[in-house]
């Protein structure tokens, strides 16, 4: 389970890095969205406008958001293997997702009003979606069960 839960969180955390990488590329500012959280979180910047994208910085950010998706994909791995058991878990994995988006929406908030206006809510929302669904599928693929099993998890 533990080897699943880090390929499962390695699998989002790729999902989302290379979604801002594109993101990035697009705005003609490749890394800047790492960059802008590393810098936020490790360096106190409170002024986008002094972000000075470094390789430091883009590393220290990819490693912490790595580890929190490798957590995350344990604590989802270890889920699904109580849905083995019991399918009625099945909703309190959706939930987790449900709440995972909110929490990381929420914690870009707390984090800096800055960030708040530099990055745009819809990207956040998307890049977490799109890791959610590459989560699920392989959760749902390597636990042999359906996402149709959701809506009826509770019988």
């Amino acid at each position: 389970m533990l080897a699943e839960g880090i390929l499962v969180g390695l699998a989002g955390a790729a999902v989302v890095a290379i979604w801002f990488l594109i993101f990035d590329l697009a705005a003609g500012a490749p890394l800047r969205t790492p960059a802008l959280l590393g810098a936020v979180l490790f360096q106190q910047l409170h002024d986008p406008a002094e972000l000075q994208i470094t390789t430091k910085v883009v590393l220290e950010y990819t490693v912490l958001h790595g580890v929190v998706f490798v957590v995350f994909g344990v604590i989802a791995s270890s889920l699904f293997g109580l849905v083995d058991r019991d399918r009625r878990v099945l909703f309190a994995v959706f939930m987790l997702f449900a709440c995972f988006e909110v929490a990381f929406l929420c914690a870009v908030a707390v984090v800096s009003g800055v960030l708040y206006g530099e990055l745009r809510p819809w990207s956040i929302l998307s890049a977490n979606a799109l890791a959610a669904i590459t989560m699920l599928a392989i959760l749902f693929r390597r636990h042999r069960h359906s996402p149709a099993e959701l809506l009826v998890s509770g019988e």
